[in-house]
């Protein structure tokens, strides 16, 4: 019976703790957002402030509070953990060969020696103020690598993600984000035995790492994709959804078995999806979930945050974080201005980047677990990396500001890669990719004009995918796949899909994203036309009114009508119907 009862009474602890994380999602983190707080820094705050350091730690006197705070963080870093393999899985996602050899100069070239400069140069420091071997090497890859979540979300937010100097940030930032694997490898590496060197431990890690990435891969593409594309998920789309969550699962647990860290099983997952056409549906149902689980990461290190002990050091808190803004951002430029990046976009990329970022708090919250540091040293650089990350939002606003000075001082450079090396350069999207589609995507390619369509029929996009078609899986009623597919390039959208009945709610909620954006639909008849005009349409082609005006024309010019005439008439018949 005790043992009963305490089991239930951890349950609902559990159930406790999750209730808590949803209000904190639904409520504090969006009312925080609504006051220009960054949801990572909301979560943040939330766990510093729930968390054992926070008003937990007065749950003894006040047991009201313990309904509110989280005192046994161990559940929280459980889902955290599934977090970063969701963050990993999503970064694997993204890439693919095409868009790494359009970015290379930049993602392999500058944001390679940014991270390695910059880790060495903080190493030195580091090693300066007696820190063990260990330490300074992940101090110094920690506070290497920024803030992919923050950046991004702020350039989206100013609308520069696809401008020159947003494709310079995402290039350095996608390399920090493939470098952050080799990092956890290292970071696992000084588990291990204490007598094994570094440079040994790390060898022989990437090695077997090496080795894995090899055998996952192998089974990945002799596996995996045939699996993947023998099961028809369009008559059940949670199949698939199933199917993914068991695919990175499966190469976490393999990674892991191997003695490497489970994300870089979830990486080497998304690689393998991101070389299928369901990679863009596969986006749309994972990204709610990758914001939940990142959340609960965040939540659990803001828990580990004890403020009480980091405050008692203002004034070295307050020169900490402007030495890394400072450092970071003089690296950045110069390393910018050697690959001949224009000097604005050279000054603007030193600001955007000079902050350590959520890799760092991964990094540290491992250096913490496995005692790498000492526990106080960890608290005070976690401090450290989230009042710089906190910071952000307003150092951002000294962009432009290093901007024109960088102009002013250093002049233009060579160009800098265009838009077109994120969005593929399509300038049409076609929703619905049955013969109305296909017609028009020949029509397209014979001009030489660059499309990409979308269609649900799982079967019918690997067919034509092997005719060369440009064609993706996915479902167009979901406005996330709307946004993933939609750019700067982008100039016209059409609606071919072949189930009329959701034709109306698809552009309705296309409309309402995209307000400026032409749109052509396809309409079964001419009873729809007014309907879909009214809802936005800018033209609309019903197929009953123009499959019998054709006929009409052939019968015509059969019976001796003149070309004009016949032509006159069609019009006015098309007229008159619409």
């Amino acid at each position: 019976m005790e043992h009963a009862a305490a089991e239930h009474h951890h349950l609902i602890d559990i159930i406790a703790n999750i209730l808590l994380f949803f209000a904190i999602a639904g409520l504090a983190v969006p009312f925080l957002q609504r006051v220009r707080v960054s949801p990572v820094l909301g979560y943040l705050v939330c766990g510093i402030f729930v968390g054992p350091f926070g008003i937990a730690q007065f749950s003894d006197t006040h047991e009201w509070l313990g309904y509110i705070s989280i005192d046994e963080p161990g559940t929280v870093q459980v889902l955290g953990e599934l977090g970063i393999i969701t963050l990993m899985f999503m970064i694997g996602l993204e890439l693919s060969l095409d868009r790494l050899k359009e970015l290379r100069r930049f993602i392999f070239g500058l944001g390679s020696a940014q991270i390695l400069i910059t880790a060495l140069v903080i190493f030195a420091i580091a090693s300066l103020f007696d820190n063990a071997l260990q330490a300074s090497i992940l101090l110094g890859a920690s506070f290497a690598l920024s803030s992919t979540a923050i950046v991004m979300k702020l350039l989206e937010e100013r609308k520069l993600s696809s401008r020159p100097i947003g494709i310079l940030c995402f290039s350095v930032l996608l390399m920090q984000d493939l470098a952050v694997v080799p990092i956890l490898v290292l970071a696992s590496s000084f588990t291990g035995d204490a007598e094994t060197s570094v440079i040994v431990a790390l060898g022989s890690s990437l090695l077997l790492g090496a080795a894995t990435v090899v055998v996952i891969y192998w089974l990945g593409k002799k596996v995996l994709t045939p699996v993947l594309r023998s099961i028809s998920f369009s008559t059940t789309p949670e199949w698939l959804a199933a199917f993914i969550v068991f695919v990175v699962l499966a190469c976490s647990v393999v990674t892991h078995a191997a003695g490497l860290s489970l994300a870089l099983g979830a990486f080497m997952a998304g690689l393998l999806i991101a070389e299928t056409e369901f990679k863009h549906e596969v986006e749309v149902i994972i990204n709610p979930l990758k914001g939940l689980l990142l959340g609960v990461f965040f939540l659990s290190i803001g828990m580990m945050i004890n403020l009480t002990e980091v405050m008692t050091h203002p004034a070295l808190l307050s020169i900490s974080v402007l030495g890394i803004y400072l450092l970071k951002a003089c690296i950045i430029l110069l390393l910018c201005l050697a690959f001949r990046v224009p000097g604005r976009q050279a000054a603007e990329a030193s600001v955007y980047l000079a902050q350590p970022g959520e890799f760092a708090l991964m990094i540290l919250g491992v250096a913490m677990s496995t005692q790498l540091m000492a526990v106080s040293d960890v608290q005070f650089f976690l401090l450290v990396t989230v009042v710089a990350m906190m910071l952000t939002p307003i150092l951002f606003k000294l962009a432009p500001v290093a901007g024109n000075c960088g102009h002013r001082f250093f002049g233009e450079g060579e160009a800098t890669p265009s838009s077109s090396a994120i969005s593929g350069g399509n300038k049409v999207v076609i929703a619905g990719f049955g013969r109305v589609g296909q017609l028009i995507a020949s029509v397209l390619e014979e001009q030489r004009i660059p499309y990409v369509a979308f269609d649900h029929d799982g079967e019918r996009v690997q067919r034509l995918k092997k005719q060369n078609f440009h064609v993706i899986y996915g479902d167009a009623r979901k406005r996330e796949l709307w946004h993933h597919l939609i750019g700067e390039n982008i100039e016209v959208a059409v609606i071919a899909i072949d189930d009329h009945h959701a034709t109306k709610p698809i552009l309705k909620s296309l409309r309402a994203q995209f307000p400026l954006l032409p749109v052509i639909v396809r309409s079964k008849n001419n009873e729809d036309l007014n309907m879909l005009y009214d809802e936005g349409a800018n033209d609309v082609v019903a197929e009953t009114l123009e499959s019998s005006l054709r006929i009409a024309q052939l019968l015509m010019e059969k019976l001796g009508s003149g070309p004009d005439e016949t032509k006159g008439m069609i019009e006015k018949v098309r007229a008159e119907s619409a």
